[in-house]
């Protein structure tokens, strides 16, 4: 993949995140898991049941569909703070694997947030863009990267 430009501040993520958008009253009896996903996020509730949500990375424009991880991860952050209150922890994991199932170690951590809703972030993920397609860059965070946030 050649590298066009890289996505220069990561914690834009979470301050577009925490803008409000368009509220939507459409419920959907149609519960999708996506088959691809560079991000997991593990919320665990005070009510003690934990739940599992997944990246929906792929993005249908006119012109087709493209791959935008940062978005993906900016609308878990997003569900994040909309969830705000109801959580003791929540963590999003990616795995560094090229190949991008549901079925892979989720392992890396990039984001944490606490019962007090503080943010600790990974700071070696980064984003690469290549045409309309955006990645989060896997070669810096396997050179340099910690899988714990400290």
């Amino acid at each position: 993949m050649k590298q066009i430009g890289e996505i220069a501040d990561f914690r834009q993520i979470f301050v577009d995140a925490a803008q409000n958008t368009r509220q939507y009253n459409k419920t959907s009896e149609n519960i999708y898991k996506p088959d691809n996903a560079r991000f997991k996020l593990v919320v665990w509730f005070k009510n003690g049941k934990t739940r599992y949500f997944y990246s929906y990375d792929n993005k249908q424009t006119k012109q087709g569909v493209h791959i935008d991880e940062y978005e993906g991860l900016m609308k878990l952050c997003r569900f994040v703070n909309k969830i705000k209150g109801e959580y003791k922890n929540a963590i999003i994991y990616t795995h560094l694997e090229q190949n991008k199932t549901v079925e892979n170690d989720f392992n890396f951590e990039v984001a944490k947030w606490d019962i007090y809703n503080n943010l600790k972030t990974n700071k070696i993920v980064s984003f690469l863009t290549n045409e309309k397609n955006t990645f989060m860059n896997l070669k810096n965070c396997q050179l340099y990267g910690s899988q714990k946030i400290k």
